[in-house]
C-alpha cells in the first residue's frame, strides 16, 4: 500500500513540475519581440528529448502577406507556358470542420515555402547553394509531381508575395528557381 502511495506521489510531483516548467517556458521575456527568457533558454538547452512543448497559438508578429507558389514549363517546341498558381486543397464546407485531411498538405506546402524563402535570404540568393537545400528540392519535387496536360521538357517555379486576396495588390517575386530539365528528358540522355 505504501509503495502505491509513493508511486502516486512521485508521479504527481513529476507532472506538477512538468506543467510548471512548461507554463514558465511559454512566457516571453520581451513580448514585442517574443524573445525567450533566461529560464526558457536554459530549459530548452537541456531538454534533449523535447519534453517541454511550445504552444504558439498566436504569432508574435502575425503574417500580413500571402505567399504564392507558381510554376511554368518549357515545351518540346520551345514555348514557355503561362505561370500556373498552386492552389490550396479544400475540403467540403460541410465535412471540413470534422474531416479535413488536406490541411496537412496545405500546412506542409506553406512551411516548405517559408523555409525556402528563409534559406534564400540566409544564402544571399546564391542559386547554386539554394539548389542543394532541402526546401528547394522538396518544392521542385512537389512542382514536378503536379499533373499536366502536356509533355514538359523543363520546369521552373517561383514564390511571390502579395498583401491579401486583393488582385490589385502589389505582387513581389521573392524567389525564382532555375529551369530544370524533366525526368523523362534526363533519362533519355
Amino acid at each position: 500500500m505504501a509503495i502505491d502511495h509513493m508511486v502516486f506521489a512521485a508521479l504527481a510531483i513529476f507532472l506538477l513540475v512538468w506543467f510548471s516548467v512548461s507554463a514558465i517556458c511559454q512566457i516571453p521575456s520581451n513580448v514585442e519581440k517574443w524573445e525567450a527568457g533566461r529560464a526558457e533558454q536554459w530549459v530548452r538547452a537541456h531538454d534533449v528529448f523535447g519534453f517541454i512543448p511550445r504552444w504558439n497559438f498566436f504569432a508574435p508578429t502575425p503574417a500580413t502577406d500571402d505567399l504564392h507558389l507558381l510554376y511554368r514549363d518549357r515545351l518540346p517546341n520551345g514555348h514557355i507556358t503561362r505561370w500556373c498558381e498552386v492552389r490550396p486543397r479544400t475540403s467540403s464546407k460541410w465535412i471540413g470542420p470534422v474531416w479535413n485531411p488536406e490541411r496537412r498538405h496545405n500546412k506542409a506546402l506553406i512551411d516548405v515555402t517559408v523555409e525556402l524563402v528563409k534559406a534564400s535570404l540566409s544564402l544571399n540568393r546564391d542559386t547554386a547553394q539554394m539548389q542543394l537545400t532541402l526546401p528547394y528540392i522538396a518544392t521542385l519535387n512537389f512542382v514536378c509531381s503536379l499533373p499536366r496536360d502536356y509533355c514538359a521538357q523543363a520546369t521552373q517555379f517561383l514564390i511571390m508575395r502579395s498583401q491579401g486576396a486583393d488582385e490589385d495588390s502589389d505582387h513581389h517575386v521573392v524567389f525564382l528557381s532555375t529551369m530544370h530539365l524533366s525526368e523523362q528528358l534526363l533519362r533519355e540522355r
